[in-house]
């Protein structure tokens, strides 16, 4: 249950950046905002890190080769909001850009199976060529 709750409230937050994205900041440089929204998010991680202590061992700083891949990570993460947030301050549209990023399973299941050989099932490609579909008929709807 705590997986559900956590994923809705995840895309929820990510439709209003990307409304206030549009909206308020496409004007505006993405490395700029990627600055200002990072700032906040290492001061909330540090707050809440210190408010919810636990003796979990997962919760510990990692260490060694995770280390490196979590590091690793956030150099992914920050290219992919620099491009992301760039798409916004290059004119893209709201409806276009979501509707891209609508293709994750899709791309991702591709990088998973280049890198592990592990073949996606007819369910799942059914799936991505559905969402595919889903996003070129939002896109021919949208048009005005």
């Amino acid at each position: 249950m705590k997986t559900v709750v956590f994923s809705i409230l995840s895309m929820l937050l990510y439709a209003i950046s990307n409304i206030i994205f549009e909206q308020k900041l496409s004007k505006m440089n993405n490395l700029t905002i990627i600055v200002c929204y990072t700032s906040v998010v290492l001061i909330l991680a540090l707050i809440i890190r210190q408010i919810v202590r636990t003796d979990d061992v997962s919760f510990d700083f990692p260490k060694g080769n995770v280390l490196w891949f979590a590091l690793g990570v956030g150099v992914i993460y920050t290219l992919a909001d620099y491009f992301f947030i760039g798409a916004y301050t290059n004119g893209g549209s709201l409806l276009m850009i979501t509707s891209i990023v609508a293709l994750f399973p899709a791309v991702a299941s591709l990088f998973k199976f280049l890198l592990t050989r592990e073949i996606p099932n007819m369910y799942q490609i059914s799936g991505y060529i559905l969402a595919f579909v889903a996003i070129i008929l939002i896109a021919k709807g949208s048009v005005k």
